[in-house]
């Protein structure tokens, strides 16, 4: 594997909390949903497949976490309840992050160990993704293989009203996810009506479009990596 094949991407996630609920959503997404309830619909999803999956909806009352799933082009949202339960083991291990002082835990999850590194300065039993469950918040995470790491970056007071989550059509499974996951990178334009899609050439001129070409593009974006980031 040479360094022109591994894809590095910083990403803005927020972690927004309120009234006994959370919200882990990319800064997009945020942006997306806040405009969804200003205008009556949102914008876009990302034509990156994996980009679109770390959306994850906690309600603390009820002990429940409901991961979302979008799917690009067919504007389909799904969703997933998180039934596993995450085994903390607790390191006797601490380090300072920023202003923090932290302390080690590891869970294994998603077929991957992951380490995390939590504070009981901040009283939030919350973190990225769907991890929760720890004497304080989640200051830094990542996996084993180091494909995620998420760092907190500053706190801030909230200052919505709600916390606007997106609504799902329809509940789905893990192997359902996959699936979705595999037809979409197998034929990304299987579900559009192809009598709907417009190209244009250079020149601004309306041109047939061609979907193999279309399809290859989308492929070459996505670098889908078909796993259960469950």
């Amino acid at each position: 594997m040479n360094s022109d094949s591994i894809k590095t991407e910083n990403i803005v996630f927020f972690l927004d909390i309120k009234d006994g609920e959370s919200l882990f959503r990319s800064e997009k997404f945020r942006n997306s949903d806040s405009l969804r309830i200003a205008r009556g619909f949102p914008d876009g999803f990302d034509m990156e497949y994996n980009n679109n999956q770390l959306y994850v909806f906690k309600n603390y009352n009820q002990n429940e976490s409901v991961k979302f799933v979008f799917v690009p082009l067919l504007s389909s949202v799904y969703s997933i309840k998180i039934k596993d339960e995450l085994k903390w083991n607790i390191v006797n291990e601490k380090r300072t992050i920023g202003k923090y002082t932290c302390q080690k835990a590891e869970v294994n999850y998603g077929d991957r160990k992951w380490t995390a590194w939590f504070t009981t300065d901040i009283p939030i039993q919350d973190g990225p993704y769907i991890f929760k469950g720890l004497p304080g918040l989640i200051v830094m995470l990542s996996d084993e293989r180091l494909d995620y790491k998420f760092t907190l970056g500053e706190i801030q007071n909230f200052s919505w009203k709600e916390l606007y989550p997106e609504k799902s059509q329809k509940e789905i499974s893990w192997e359902d996810f996959k699936k979705l996951q595999k037809s979409f990178y197998s034929n990304p334009f299987a579900q559009i009506n192809k009598s709907d899609v417009t190209s244009y050439d250079d020149a601004g001129n309306i041109v047939k479009p061609n979907f193999k070409e279309m399809i290859e593009s989308v492929q070459k974006k996505s670098k889908i990596k078909i796993t259960q980031l469950s």
